[in-house]
Parts: structure tokens; sequence; C-alpha cells
């Protein structure tokens, strides 16, 4: 199923990248340069964006755009009514959809809506990345990027029924906190330099496998609704699964954890696998319940 959505996804790549490199180097294959302001300025218009090739010189701040309205008393959002398709790009600023905006003489805390697909493909982020607190009522894809400084998604709410950030590279502490998936969200190969922490993320589907962490991986108080598939993954440093709640299938098949594995107190629905799994710290499981079968062979 999941080599199935990577080839759809990979197709569609495929399609965007040919529109993006005609429409912004007229059939040569050539880098551009464009400021921040020229791509705030295009979806001022709730035009769709579609950049390949590019190096974006300075910050990138989605809520300075025009389209601004008080969502919550004491909150404003940002309203980005176009669909987002960043191709191959770099970064050389920041990017962020949270800010501060003077809105009646007052400077007024603002979050993103994003209101179409948000895509960043195999594209580099020299510095920060923060899209915490936005909403995405459509996909969202970082597939293939490059996170080099602070990378934080916290507290997103996405509606989509695919999220991709496979094949992703942090190297910085990759923060997911408190995020809620309406759909899928596949981590696949990923790898995170300093580890990952992904504390109370609520998803349906969730793949992982092949993941690589070189510090600790936090995946505590999480709800995974539908199946996870944690296969393959390498972490160096320990790896929490404590208080979570697991509704279907969970397999570990084949992991190498160098520090100690902790499921305490999880509920774990359906079955569970971790054959051939090696856990040097070996694997906390107090207070935790299976419903399921649990398979350990040849695990250690």
């Amino acid at each position: 199923m999941n080599n199935l959505k990577k080839v759809i996804v990979l197709l569609t790549m495929g399609l965007f990248t040919a529109s993006c490199g005609n429409a912004q180097s007229d059939g040569k294959n050539q880098t551009k340069e464009y400021a921040a302001k020229t791509i705030i300025k295009k979806l001022n218009k709730g035009e769709a964006l579609l950049v390949a090739n590019a190096i974006i010189k300075d910050d990138l701040i989605f809520t300075e755009i025009n389209d601004v309205e008080l969502s919550t008393p004491g909150q404003f959002t940002a309203n980005i009514q176009g669909s987002i398709y960043f191709q191959s790009c770099v970064f050389l600023g920041s990017v962020k959809s949270e800010g501060v905006k003077e809105v009646n003489g007052r400077k007024v805390p603002v979050k993103s809506h994003f209101a179409k697909d948000v895509n960043f493909i195999d594209c580099d982020f020299r510095k920060d990345v923060d899209f915490s607190e936005s909403e995405f009522e459509r996909t969202v894809n970082f597939n293939n990027s490059v996170f080099r400084g602070n990378t934080e998604f916290n507290n997103m709410l996405c509606m989509g029924k695919q999220n991709q950030w496979w094949e992703i590279s942090a190297d910085s502490i990759f923060m997911m906190c408190g995020t809620i998936f309406r759909g899928d969200l596949n981590m696949m190969d990923a790898n995170f330099k300093q580890g990952a922490t992904l504390q109370n993320l609520t998803v349906e589907n969730f793949q992982l496998s092949n993941l690589k962490s070189e510090g600790d991986f936090d995946f505590s108080n999480a709800k995974v609704k539908g199946e996870m598939l944690f296969n393959y993954a390498k972490c160096a440093g320990e790896v929490n699964l404590s208080n979570g709640r697991f509704d279907s299938r969970f397999d570990f098949i084949g992991a190498s954890v160098q520090g100690k594995c902790d499921m305490g107190a999880s509920q774990f629905r359906g079955n569970v696998k971790t054959n051939d799994s090696q856990i040097a710290g070996g694997c906390q499981t107090t207070g935790a319940t299976f419903i399921g079968t649990y398979n350990i062979e040849n695990s250690k």
C-alpha cells in the first residue's frame, strides 16, 4: 500500500516539475533568485504558486500576506488561498507560518491557514523552519527535503488524506508535538541527526519504516488510529512509545535500538510484532495493555 502511494506521489512530482520548469525558466533549467516579497505578492492574488530550481534569498513569512482576519479573541489568521508548490528550491532565510502583524494600530499574533495543497519537494532549508499552529485543509508534502536549522511543526491541524515527510533529513532535533493528522503520515526513510520529538501526535496510519535517528526518538502520548509501521528503524538513542494508544496493527520488525525502548502504559489494540528487533537497553512494558497477539520471535 505504501509503495503504491510513493509511486503515485513521484509521478505527481514529475508532472508538477515539468509544469514548474516551464513556468519559471521558459523551458530552460536555470536557477533563479526570488525575494520573499515576490512570493507574498503572488500569494496576495490568491493564485497557485509554482516555483522550481530557485533560490529564495530572505525570510519567507506567510503571515505577511494581506488577507488577515480575527479568528478567535486575540488571535488573527492569515488565509493563504492558492496552492503552494516549491520544487528543488533553496531557502537562504527562515520559513515560518507564525508571526506578529500590526492590526488596527497594535501588534497581534498571527497564524496561517492554508486552503489548498502545500508542497516543498526536494528543498534545502538553510535556516529555521516553523509551521507551528498552522491549519492545512489539504495535503502537506516535504518529501526529500533537508532541514539545517531548527525545525518545528508543532500543534498543527492537517486535514488532508495523505501527508508526506519521507526521505527528509534534519540536522537539529525535529519537533512535531501536539499535531493532529486527520489522514495518513509517511516518514519512511527519514534521517533525524539529533533525534526527534513527536509527543502527543494524533494520526490515522503512520509509516516510519527505515527511519534513522542518531538521538532519542520520543513518540510518547501519541494516538495512532490505523496501522503503525516502524520496521527496520535504527535509533542510536532511546525510543519512547509510552502512554500511547495504538488501535490497529503495530509492526516493529527488524529494528535496532541502542538505548532502551519504553512501551509502558500504552494500549496496543491490534497485533504487535517485534520480530528480529534488537534493543540493547531492553524493552519496558510496565502497565502496557496488549489486546491482540504479541509476537517477539528472535527479538533481543
